[in-house]
């Protein structure tokens, strides 16, 4: 039975099933095109993440959104550590999500 996924892998899993003893078929992406299956893949995995219902689902699902991330940051141009810098930087001078607050509106 043949089924196909044609989305973005994370790079061991080709190997992975071919331990099952299954064959994969892979195709190597071009810079664009890694670029746009990153971002689609993004979006995959932000729905993934929207729907699990349990801790440990969600974060299996943040974990793939972080790798994601750190993937897209260096197509950008930026390494991990480049990229945390510039979190730690945003969370200081805007501070972080940590206390829920939600603006409704702003009064002139």
């Amino acid at each position: 039975m043949n089924v196909n996924y044609n989305k973005l892998v994370r790079d061991r899993v080709p190997e992975i099933i071919q331990t099952e003893g299954k064959q994969v078929i892979v195709k190597h992406l071009n810079q664009a095109e890694h670029f746009e299956q990153a971002r689609l893949k993004l979006y995959e995995e932000l729905k993934e993440y929207e729907d699990a219902n349990i801790d440990e689902e969600c974060l299996e699902e943040l974990a793939d959104i972080l790798e994601l991330a750190y993937a897209l940051g260096k197509m950008h141009g930026a390494s991990f550590e480049e990229l945390e810098v510039i979190r730690r930087n945003k969370r200081e001078l805007k501070g972080g999500f940590d206390k829920g607050l939600f603006l409704e509106e702003i009064l002139e």
